[in-house]
């Protein structure tokens, strides 16, 4: 019998490997967005969602890798980007997401540069505020939390994380807070009404509101 002993250690041997190897596969799908950036938007580039040329239009972008490709599908609104990452058939591909900050461009004009956008999945949304993106209602994306407040402070919305973001919320977009009843009002509770300026839907007029000018230089170039 004691003979017998050293052919349960050698399996424990190769099942030790095999565990490890597994472990090892693992960890580089989990890793595997790691290197992924943002990346500029050039002439030319159209949206993921709706085909439309993403340079001539105002309002925050996005982003999104998806699994088995090594460049970025872009999108010409964050409504467009989150109308695609909300699809259950599209979010089991995801791999690293962006959206353009919406402190650091001209509303009007953003900037087509990379280091113009921030992580997605970490980032703070306005919904149901008055500025129009390429197909209209959009959210207002923004790295930081002070940033989205002061935002609603000046033209109302409610503030949205990424996780909040439904498809429910991307289809009740507008530019009015939802009304009482409405099927999206839990995560709308809260949103701050304000009166639109004139010409907030006008893209043409978002560079001269308040708030709309954006604080980073390499957006007009």
């Amino acid at each position: 019998m004691a003979r017998g002993r050293p052919a349960p250690r050698r399996l424990t041997a190769t099942l030790v490997l095999a565990v490890a190897a597994a472990a090892s596969l693992a960890g580089c799908g989990a890793d595997s967005g790691a290197h992924q950036k943002p990346v500029a938007i050039r002439k030319g580039d159209t949206c993921a969602v709706c085909g439309m040329y993403i340079a001539k239009y105002a309002g925050p972008r996005g982003e999104a890798y998806v699994s088995g490709y090594s460049t970025p599908l872009k999108f010409g609104s964050t409504r467009d980007f989150f109308a695609y990452v909300t699809q259950p058939d599209e979010k089991r591909n995801l791999e690293s997401v962006f959206v353009q900050d919406t402190a650091r461009i001209d509303w009007a004009h953003p900037s087509n540069l990379p280091n113009s956008f921030t992580d997605a999945r970490k980032a703070y949304y306005v919904a149901w505020q008055p500025l129009p993106g390429a197909m209209g209602p959009t959210f207002a994306s923004f790295a930081k939390r002070s940033d989205a407040e002061a935002f609603i402070k000046a033209h109302g919305g409610r503030l949205l994380r990424y996780g909040d973001v439904t498809p429910e919320v991307v289809s009740s977009l507008s530019y009015h807070c939802p009304a009482a009843g409405s099927p999206v009002g839990a995560v709308a509770k809260g949103c701050v009404k304000k009166a639109a300026p004139a010409g907030a839907h006008d893209p043409r007029t978002q560079a001269r509101m308040p708030g709309m000018a954006g604080t980073m230089e390499a957006s007009k170039l």
